[in-house]
């Protein structure tokens, strides 16, 4: 694989036979590489991706299942913290994949890292993140359903999927529509990568879990002839909830006395995100 440098569609069977699509060429970083037996270079470039794969892909795979699971049962907050590191997880992987470091990049990077990921593949700027075709929602509900150009989507995971939202210091601000375009930006990307179908990642879980990953889910199918989900339903509802926090509180009126001696004993007892704290 390495003699054919970056050529996207280059395929690698694994010794275990999965098959991924890869572009990296190890040379770049060790010239003397390209005069190895072909063997000892197919069995490097099969463990890269094979660490590649299991680093990233596989807990991405775990993280996008749990936000999904954490969005149906009303866990909002969670939904966004799973759905933020599993797409920058998907992110790392591609341009691992195709030879790119991600070494340099700052903490939870996430539009960083889909800008890196434009230049390498342009296509990446016509993603179309709206619900499946597969899913239809009342005419009567439809307009409660949020639609986000990929921009706008990657920012509300940067902002309520931030580190400094781990300890529920600020509110989120959630639409069943987040969810629908994370299982789209999900298969988007995970086919960029060119690794195994999701569904590997899954196959050892309890049926029943399995079953509400595949609810309302047509991306998740591997079968011809999928059907169409009329939404909403008494099990799957449209949800649209903003909340907002104490210290959100806070903060926009901290000219109050009490406000300001909380928030000093605070600052004093605890670390406060310096971006909000203004």
């Amino acid at each position: 694989m390495s003699d054919i440098n970056h050529l996207r569609e280059q395929r690698l069977t694994t010794e275990n036979k999965m098959d991924f699509i890869c572009s990296f060429d190890m040379s770049e970083e060790m010239p003397h590489f390209r005069l190895m037996p072909e063997d000892v270079r197919w069995s490097a470039e099969a463990n890269v991706v094979g660490v590649i794969y299991e680093s990233f892909v596989v807990p991405g795979d775990q993280d996008y299942l749990m936000s999904r699971l954490l969005a149906q049962k009303g866990l909002h907050r969670g939904f966004y913290w799973a759905a933020a590191q599993a797409t920058e997880k998907y992110l790392k992987a591609f341009l691992l994949m195709n030879g790119v470091s991600v070494k340099n990049f700052k903490l939870h990077p996430i539009k960083a890292l889909y800008e890196a990921a434009e230049k390498v593949d342009p296509t990446f700027a016509n993603f179309d993140i709206s619900p499946h075709q597969g899913i239809q929602v009342e005419a009567s509900v439809s307009e409660h359903l949020k639609k986000f150009t990929i921009i706008e989507f990657l920012e509300d995971l940067e902002t309520h999927g931030s580190a400094d939202n781990r300890y529920n210091t600020f509110g989120v601000d959630y639409n069943t529509g987040h969810l629908f375009a994370m299982d789209s930006l999900t298969f988007h990307v995970r086919g960029k990568i060119g690794v195994p179908a999701i569904n590997d990642s899954s196959k050892k879980l309890d049926l029943d879990l399995q079953a509400t990953f595949e609810k309302i889910n047509p991306w998740f199918q591997t079968t011809l002839g999928q059907s169409i989900y009329k939404l909403p339903t008494v099990e799957f509802p449209i949800h649209d909830s903003v909340t907002v926090t104490k210290f959100e509180i806070l903060l926009k009126n901290k000219n109050n006395p009490a406000n300001s001696f909380a928030l000093r004993w605070l600052r004093a007892k605890m670390k406060l995100p310096k971006e909000k704290d203004k």
